[in-house]
Order: C-alpha cells, then sequence, then structure tokens
C-alpha cells in the first residue's frame, strides 16, 4: 500500500502513485459505489447533484489527487530523513512544486487544464461592477472570464490572439516560380 511507502525514497514512487489513483479506497471514502476511478466518481457525483454542486464538494480530479500524492510523497520523505546529518532531498519542483515569478515555491496543483476547453467555456462568473476577489468565481478558481460571463468588459478576460495568416505550400511554390 502506499501509506506504507510514503516518503520511502526520495524520488516519487510514480507507479506507486499511479495505483493509487485507481484504488476503490481513493473513491469509496466519498461514496458507496463500484466506481474504482476519480474521474468517474466526480461525474457521478455531479451527476447525483444535476450539476448542482460546488467544485470544493467534489474529489479532486485524478490529476490533483497525483500532483497531491506528489507533494504528501516529498514531505514524508524529508520526515523520514530528517535525523540524518546530510539526507538527500529531492528537488521539490520534480514532486508537486513550482516556482512562482518571484522565485518563491508555490503549490502546482495540476499539470493539464481543468476542463476541456469547450466546458471551460462554458463558465461564468456574475458579476456586475467589476471582477474581484472573493466574489469572482473565475477569479476565485484561477480561471479567466469567458464571454459567458454576465461583465463583458472587466481584466480577467483572456486576451485573444489574431490567428496568422499562413500561407499554404501551393501559395508558396507559385511565389518561388514567379521569382525565377
Amino acid at each position: 500500500m502506499l501509506s506504507t511507502n510514503l516518503g520511502a525514497h526520495g524520488k516519487c514512487l510514480l507507479n506507486s502513485l499511479r495505483s493509487y489513483r485507481k484504488s476503490p479506497a481513493t473513491c469509496t471514502c466519498h461514496l458507496s459505489t463500484h466506481t474504482t476511478e476519480v474521474n468517474k466518481l466526480r461525474y457521478e457525483l455531479f451527476c447525483a447533484r444535476r450539476g448542482e454542486v460546488e467544485s470544493s464538494q467534489l474529489p479532486p480530479c485524478e490529476d490533483c489527487l497525483f500532483m497531491h500524492a506528489l507533494r504528501a510523497n516529498y514531505q514524508a520523505a524529508i520526515w523520514r530523513r530528517s535525523l540524518q546529518s546530510q539526507p538527500f532531498v529531492a528537488n521539490p519542483t520534480d514532486c508537486g512544486w513550482m516556482t512562482d515569478e518571484d522565485g518563491k515555491l508555490a503549490v502546482n496543483w495540476m499539470r493539464g487544464s481543468p476542463a476541456p476547453d469547450a466546458v471551460m467555456q462554458l463558465l461564468s462568473c456574475k458579476c456586475v461592477r467589476s471582477c474581484e476577489l472573493p466574489k469572482c468565481t473565475c477569479l476565485s478558481n484561477g480561471l479567466k472570464c469567458t464571454d459567458m460571463c454576465r461583465l463583458q468588459t472587466c481584466q480577467n478576460k483572456a486576451i485573444e490572439e489574431e490567428p496568422v495568416a499562413q500561407q499554404s505550400d501551393s501559395e508558396s511554390d507559385v511565389d518561388d516560380i514567379e521569382e525565377d
């Protein structure tokens, strides 16, 4: 089991962590279900509540759970070696942490996007005058405001880049011929 191996090695136990993500124990602590995959459990809970559920009421997604386990393993490894005179300490950025703009350690909550892009475009806040913490649900979840948000002139909207016109290969071949 993962808990007895936690912190046993300086490097994170990726195989143990991968098996833990699909552990029945991970899912049964939230709901009596036959589901053994965390993401499916999140979906079942979301559907059971007909979508009327805050993200904080759901278990973490598989990616967030994995990153949390990496950080827990890192901390446990430090504690296991606390009495050694020169303990090996892994690089925290390899174990669920990242450095922020100021060079300080910060939690790396997930490696990918929190949801598919199509779902992200459906999220919205109901801000009226300005998008500010803690009232703006987009900001409080670390997201950019979308076209679905009530306020369309906030500072939290994603900046859309203009697509660069690309020449097709056939057009560039024509240009080459004309230059000769």
